[in-house]
C-alpha cells in the first residue's frame, strides 16, 4: 500500500507547486509509456513529501494538454464543426460518438475532455447536479479508508463504512490507494509457517477465530456433497430456487453462505462446520490478511505449539503480532508424532534448508543431487 501523505491530514483542495525539475521527471516519464509513467510518479513521491498519487496524476494530465495547446480552442472552432458536435450531442448514442471521432480525427492530440467540455459550455448537455442522496466523505470516514486500505477488500470496506463498493473504489483511486489486498498469507504458507495441519486452521476459520477473505462455500463442493449424501446425479430442485434467490442478493451465485449451504443440506449451521473442518465443504478464498493473523494470535495464540515454530520465528511473531509466549509455553513437551519437525536437514544438492520428513521425499525428486542422493538414500538404507 503506497501512502503519500498523513492520513489524518486535511481533506481539502490543496495547491501544490510544481517545479520544473518534477515536470521534467513526468514529462520524460510520460515518452515511455505507462512502465515509465509509474516509474516517474514513483520518484516524484520520493523527492516530494505531501504528495498523492492523484497529485501527479492530475498534473500528467495537465502537461498533456500544455504539450497539445497546438490544436486550436474550441470556441475558434469553424461553425460546421459546431454543428456537427451539436448534433452529436443532441442526438446522443452513436451520433455523439461518430461526432467526437470526427473532431478528435480533424485536430489530432486534442485531449479527451475537450468536446464534451465545450458541449457542456453550449449547454448542449446538462450539467449533473449531486444527489441529494447523495452524501459527501467525512475526515473519518476518509482516515477509515487509509487505514483499511491494502488490508481488506473494497466489498469490506464498503460494509464497513455503509457506502457501496463503487464509491469505495472510486474514492480510494481519486486519493491515489490501492484496491489489491497486499499483505498477508496464503492458507498454505500459514500453514508451513506455524507448522499445523490444514484441519487445525480450517478449525480455526470454522468457529470463526481465523477470518478469511471469502469464507462462502463453492457450489461445485456444496454439489458433490449433496451428491454424496443422496446417491443422486441430478441437481437437486433446491438448488434452483436458491440461486434465483441468492441472485438478488450477491451478484455471483456460485458461492453460498455457511446458513444457505444448511438450508440446502437440510442441517444446522453447526454440521456445516464440521463439513469445513472435515473439508467435505470448501471455502471460495482462504487468503488471510496481516490483521486477521494478528487477532488469531491474540485469541488463539495460546493453542499453537511454539516449539515448533523456532526461537526467530516465536520472538517474531511475539513483538509483532502479540503471540503469548511464557517460560511454560516454551517448554511444552512435543508430541512423538511431531518431533520430527524440530529436525532440518539440508538437501545436498540444492542446499534448501527443510524441516521434518519431507527431507526424504524431496531427496528422491531432486534433480539437482546426482551422485549425492544415491549416496543419502544408501546411507539412509
Amino acid at each position: 500500500m503506497e501512502s503519500a501523505r498523513d492520513p489524518h491530514a486535511s481533506v481539502s483542495k490543496r495547491v501544490v507547486a510544481w517545479l520544473p525539475e518534477i515536470d521534467r521527471i513526468l514529462l520524460v516519464g510520460m515518452k515511455h509509456g505507462a512502465q515509465g509513467i509509474r516509474e516517474a510518479t514513483n520518484k516524484v513521491l520520493a523527492l516530494r513529501a505531501g504528495l498523492t498519487r492523484a497529485d501527479c496524476w492530475k498534473r500528467l494530465r495537465s502537461l498533456k494538454e500544455a504539450a497539445n495547446s497546438n490544436c486550436p480552442a474550441p470556441r475558434n472552432w469553424p461553425s460546421e464543426v459546431k454543428e456537427l458536435l451539436r448534433e452529436g450531442y443532441q442526438q446522443g448514442g452513436e451520433k455523439k460518438r461518430q461526432a467526437i471521432k470526427a473532431v478528435r480525427d480533424l485536430y489530432p492530440g486534442l485531449p479527451s475532455n475537450t468536446p464534451s467540455r465545450f458541449a457542456r459550455r453550449q449547454g448542449w448537455i446538462p450539467r449533473t447536479t449531486q444527489s441529494p442522496n447523495r452524501r459527501p466523505w467525512t475526515q473519518r470516514e476518509e482516515r477509515k479508508l487509509w487505514e483499511l486500505a491494502g488490508y481488506e477488500t473494497a466489498a469490506r470496506i464498503a460494509e464497513r463504512l455503509g457506502r457501496s463498493e463503487g464509491a469505495v473504489r472510486f474514492r480510494l483511486k481519486s486519493l491515489g490507494l490501492s484496491v489489491k489486498v497486499k499483505d498477508g498469507w496464503s492458507f498454505r504458507a500459514l500453514q508451513e509457517m506455524l507448522h499445523v495441519g490444514p484441519a487445525k486452521l480450517r478449525r480455526f476459520i470454522a468457529d470463526g477465530s481465523l477470518r478469511v477473505r471469502d469464507p462462502r462455500i463453492t457450489a461445485e463442493s456444496l454439489l458433490a456433497l449433496w451428491e454424496s449424501r443422496t446417491g443422486s446425479r441430478e441437481t437437486p430442485p433446491e438448488f434452483e430456487s436458491l440461486e434465483i434467490a441468492r441472485a438478488k442478493l450477491r451478484k455471483n451465485t456460485n458461492r453460498y453462505s455457511w446458513g444457505s449451504a444448511a438450508k440446502l443440506l437440510g442441517v444446522d449451521v453447526g454440521k456445516v462446520r464440521e463439513w469445513i473442518v472435515e473439508a467435505k465443504l470448501k471455502i471460495v478464498d482462504g487468503f488471510i490478511t496481516e490483521r486477521a493473523f494478528q487477532d488469531l494470535c491474540k485469541t488463539r495464540g495460546s493453542e499453537l505449539n511454539t516449539v515448533l515454530l523456532g526461537k526467530e520465528v516465536r520472538d517474531w511473531l511475539a513483538d509483532g503480532y502479540s503471540l503469548p509466549v511464557t517460560t511454560d509455553t516454551v517448554q511444552l513437551a512435543v508430541p512423538g508424532n511431531q518431533k520430527h519437525a524440530l529436525v532440518i536437514r539440508k538437501c545436498p544438492g540444492c542446499r534448501r534448508p527443510m524441516r521434518s520428513n519431507i527431507f526424504f521425499r524431496h531427496i528422491k525428486n531432486c534433480k539437482n543431487t546426482g551422485s549425492a542422493r544415491e549416496s543419502v538414500l544408501t546411507a539412509l538404507r
